[in-house]
């Protein structure tokens, strides 16, 4: 197909965008990736960069769109209606927001305020969050969920938070932790709200699987259950359990697994109600999915599911159980953090060059003097149509190994192992070329990514993608313009950390994933700015240092009532704020350089003029970004001396 025959529409099908970004992202008449958050306003990627662009600010970007949390909350909070209206469920829905998914000031503020509506309420697991939320959630209408494992701390923070009109529920964990949250609630003279975290025997299934089953680390066993039911009927607080809560994990592929898991915790309730505790609420935790392949194959990367049929097993399967057993139907908890929060975050990335591993070329024969191997070498180059492409592969791979050993022994030139280079990886280029995607992945394994260009950009994986890298988690990427030109180049994506892991090379592509992304050639003295997508959820809070790349700079990107583009600029980290991390403050370093100077001064090496610019140049990087940035300013050219330069 030539260029004059691609457009959008194949575009978006070879990206997959219809499964991961349909509700959300779309490529424009331009050829460029856009936002679609209201339906009639849509947000230009790659205007937003060329923007930030005239400010100075490069990428390393974050774009973060908050109107698309707020579709994101309208669709979740939406079909949990629909699903209760249909089937007649008498209870409430209560959506919560978990804040360890992405723990951002302004991301925290935008599901309070959208929130309010809604009654949305938050979910915390320590001290430090459960603090940011109090000050937060200034209405109190909405739950405050406390999970994870609690001291005495913890307990009275939550407790006065109940007693200023909060509903904060203390989510019992663990067996002791039940004693502590009636001592410290009669402290301090309050009726708590408790929630107890049933274990159940059901699992999620995917990266996270183990946060169910009789393996987690959380929750009550059955046995634990009536303990603590026994322990607050003695006490005189029975009518404090109001709330049932189970998690079987983050990103749960497959629908029937949630099923299991909701109904087994619905005969919980209907157990724990016949007991007498007076529970009123089903947390049902997280676990909702996003699909990040495209795919709705249940896939660690994917979901067998649509948001309104994850709505209604929910609700059908609890009202099923309590008609059954002519119990009450329980408000309804869900906590979904990724859901919410993923699709509003993207990742821009600039592409500073490529390194084109295979490329159409004249190969000449190699001479009468060289190695017999690279002769060899050459004429399976030469008659690569005449045998299978496994076979050719095969013997080329063994002739260019020989001659790499002849080098090492000094028997081979470096002219010679250049040519065997040059000839293996043209043959590998021509080999490439004949044979269809399906022949490709069946042909030889990791073939398409050997032959792949090396797209380096300005980022890291560890910063910015974390997930990546550890759990091999797939995430959407594309570029995000010249999406009406054909793209004619294989690449993977690279980092410039100083780490073989800082690589992406797994990509979501037509009906499944892609070792390789189709990519166009990087045109001299323009960007090509490349779009990591979904990365909302997490990405930024597990990032770490690695190399000390630190935070790149965030843009908030919203539409005001008159649909004007409104952003908002948080410029990423100085080395000198990253640097203060590991314990290098600014007064020790530049005292440091400063000594060092003066020494070299003292030694005849440098002039004081030089010194001087030199410590001027050391401080001002110190205030520059940590990743590449071609805008800065600080330039040794001129601060030399005309009479001595740097021995």
């Amino acid at each position: 197909m030539s260029e004059a025959e691609w457009n959008r529409e194949q575009a978006a099908r070879l990206y997959q965008m219809s499964g991961w970004g349909r509700d959300f992202f779309a490529i424009n008449e331009l050829g460029n990736i856009q936002v679609v958050t209201d339906g009639t306003h849509p947000i230009d990627l790659k205007s937003v960069c060329d923007r930030m662009a005239l400010q100075g600010l490069n990428p390393p970007l974050l774009l973060r769109f908050s109107d698309v949390i707020r579709r994101r909350m309208e669709q979740i909070h939406q079909r949990f209606l629909i699903a209760r209206q249909e089937s007649s469920y008498r209870g409430r829905y209560f959506g919560v927001y978990p804040i360890k998914v992405n723990q951002q000031h302004r991301v925290i503020k935008e599901i309070v305020d959208f929130g309010r509506r809604f009654q949305w309420g938050l979910e915390v697991g320590s001290k430090p969050e459960l603090h940011a939320v109090l000050a937060m959630l200034d209405h109190v209408e909405g739950p405050i969920i406390c999970n994870g494992y609690k001291d005495r701390a913890f307990t009275e923070l939550a407790l006065i938070g109940q007693k200023m009109g909060h509903q904060v529920f203390l989510v019992v964990e663990k067996p002791n932790e039940l004693s502590l949250i009636l001592d410290v609630a009669h402290y301090l003279k309050v009726t708590p709200l408790i929630g107890l975290r049933c274990r159940l025997a059901a699992m999620g299934n995917g990266h996270w699987e183990n946060s169910g089953g009789d393996r987690s680390k959380f929750g009550l066993s059955a046995s634990e259950m009536l303990e603590a039911i026994d322990q607050l009927r003695q006490r005189g607080k029975l009518e404090s359990l109001r709330l049932l809560h189970f998690h079987i994990g983050s990103q749960i592929p497959q629908i029937r697994r949630i099923r299991e898991a909701v109904l087994e915790a619905a005969r919980y309730f209907v157990e724990v109600r016949r007991l007498g505790a007076p529970v009123s609420f089903l947390d049902v935790g997280g676990g909702l999915g996003v699909c990040y392949d495209g795919s709705i194959a249940g896939s660690p990367e994917s979901v067998d599911y649509t948001l309104q049929e994850y709505a209604n097993d929910i609700v059908w399967t609890i009202k099923r159980v309590c008609d059954q057993e002519g119990m009450p139907h329980p408000d309804i908890i869900s906590e979904s953090g990724r859901a919410l929060v993923a699709h509003h975050e993207v990742l821009v990335v600039d592409i500073l060059s490529v390194s084109q591993r295979s490329r159409e070329a004249r190969i000449s024969r190699p001479g009468v003097g060289a190695p017999a191997q690279l002769r060899e070498l050459w004429e399976t180059f030469r008659d690569l149509t005449q045998v299978s492409p496994r076979e050719a592969l095969h013997d080329a791979s063994a002739y260019r190994d020989d001659i790499i050993k002849l080098f090492n022994l000094g028997h081979a030139s470096l002219s010679d192992r250049a040519q065997a280079d040059e000839i293996y990886w043209q043959l590998i280029f021509r080999l490439m070329r004949s044979l269809d995607s399906e022949q490709k992945a069946q042909f030889v394994p990791g073939l398409a990514t050997l032959a792949a260009d090396r797209y380096y950009g300005n980022f890291s994986v560890f910063q910015s993608l974390p997930d990546a890298w550890a759990l091999h988690q797939v995430f959407p990427v594309m570029p995000l313009h010249r999406l009406n030109e054909r793209p004619v180049r294989q690449g993977i994506l690279v980092d410039i950390t100083c780490d073989s892991d800082g690589t992406l090379n797994n990509f979501p592509l037509g009906d499944g994933t892609s070792r390789t992304l189709p990519l166009h050639p990087k045109i001299e003295g323009e960007p090509y700015y490349i779009g990591v997508f979904l990365t909302g959820a997490y990405q930024e809070i597990l990032g770490d240092l690695h190399n000390l790349f630190g935070d790149t700079h965030t843009v908030h990107v919203h539409l005001d009532e008159d649909g004007q583009i409104l952003e908002q600029i948080h410029p990423g980290e100085t080395v000198e704020e990253v640097l203060n991390y590991v314990e290098f403050p600014h007064a020790m370093l530049a005292e440091g350089m400063g000594r060092q100077l003066q020494a070299a001064c003292e030694s005849g090496l440098l002039s004081s003029r030089e010194a001087d610019s030199f410590l001027r140049f050391y401080r001002g990087g110190l205030k520059g970004y940590t990743y590449l940035d071609d805008n800065v300013t600080l330039q040794l050219s001129g601060i030399l001396s005309t009479d001595q330069g740097i021995g």
